[in-house]
């Protein structure tokens, strides 16, 4: 994915930030014939799916100048991001799908990280390019409580019981990229 950030060289350090932001979107559509309890006979039927999603990702790094010559730098980079997902469902079938999925949002958690190693070519004290390439880090972690009751057919009791939901996902594709980079000075 690509991202826009701002960075302060100083020395062999540059800190900076960004942002990356992710949108999409699906709609899926189900027709064909059915048996309608309420109209007691099969029925021609319509369903439509809409579900969009936005991710917004800012990013806080560092970069670290290894080794430099003239006009050519190698440098080490680390970045952190804490991924904010919104999204909307349009379910024909449920009306309460919106409201059940942004419950599910408020359980997710995703947080991200990237380290890299690139070189980076000045043409002039304000203008280089530089390639890197690394491994990106996600991580997502899921966690949902429900209360239920539970009927034992021994005893002829019922109980409130609670279950606990744990979910974990980790990707860490690799990546490369080529960045221009524009240099103000005082």
């Amino acid at each position: 994915m690509n991202n826009a950030s701002f960075g302060i060289k100083k020395n062999k350090i540059k800190p900076n930030i960004g942002l990356q932001i992710l949108t999409g979107s699906t709609m899926l559509t189900e027709s064909g014939q059915r048996f309608d309890y309420n109209a007691g006979d099969i029925v021609n039927y319509e369903d439509k799916y809409k579900y969009s999603g936005l991710a917004i990702m800012p990013v806080i790094g560092l970069q670290y100048y290894i080794k430099e010559t003239e006009k050519l730098k190698a440098y080490a980079a680390i970045n952190f991001t804490k991924v904010f997902i919104s999204a909307k469902i349009e379910d024909s079938t449920n009306p309460n799908a919106n409201t059940e999925l942004k419950d599910q949002i408020k359980n997710i958690n995703i947080l991200g990280g990237q380290l890299g190693f690139g070189t980076e070519y000045f043409f002039d004290q304000y203008f280089s390019i530089s390639g890197e390439f690394g491994i990106r880090l996600f991580h997502v972690n899921y966690k949902e409580e429900q209360n239920h009751s539970i009927y034992n057919p021994n005893t002829g009791e019922t109980i409130e019981s609670k279950t606990k939901y744990k979910y974990n996902f980790s990707l860490n594709p690799t990546y490369a990229k080529l960045s221009f980079n524009f240099y103000f000075t005082k």
